[in-house]
């Protein structure tokens, strides 16, 4: 009887978020958190924010996998919170509140980056050379061998 009514309420959740709640509900179920409580606390959210909004909250939850009402819980709360825009901060001298600054290039980084991967030192020749053994832990193999015959 408890399963049905999970099964109901988890179809419940599935008809008013979408069809982007199946998949989500299903990766949940694969964690170890209680299903039926992050379902209860998916329907609370639902209340609080709308179920719009819950079901994009779940869409990107899901993207970053992240399985759980507090990960959708906390998106709802970033999407809604008032973000002010701060004045700039005035120098006391007036020239340098007018310089204007060239956007920072990240194509050289890149460069930078890929050649170091294509390193010569990266390369299997590089490795050093498997040591063979000497002729003393070969006359102890042989020993060992002569001994076990």
């Amino acid at each position: 009887m408890a399963a049905a009514q999970r099964s109901a309420a988890q179809q419940r959740l599935v008809l008013l978020l979408g069809p982007v709640a199946e998949p989500y509900l299903r990766q949940l179920a694969d964690t170890d958190r209680s299903l039926a409580r992050q379902v209860r606390e998916l329907f609370e959210l639902i209340r609080d924010y709308g179920p719009e909004a819950v079901a994009g909250a779940v869409q990107k939850a899901h993207a970053a996998r992240a399985f759980g009402a507090d990960y959708v819980a906390n998106i709802l709360r970033q999407q809604n919170a008032r973000r002010e825009m701060q004045p700039p901060v005035r120098l006391r001298q007036p020239e340098l509140n007018d310089l204007a600054t060239d956007p920072l290039s990240l194509a050289g980084y890149d460069a930078f980056i890929l050649q170091s991967r294509k390193d010569p030192c990266d390369l299997p020749a590089c490795e050093t050379k498997p040591t063979q053994p000497d002729d003393d832990e070969q006359a102890a193999r042989s020993d060992d061998r002569r001994r076990r015959d």
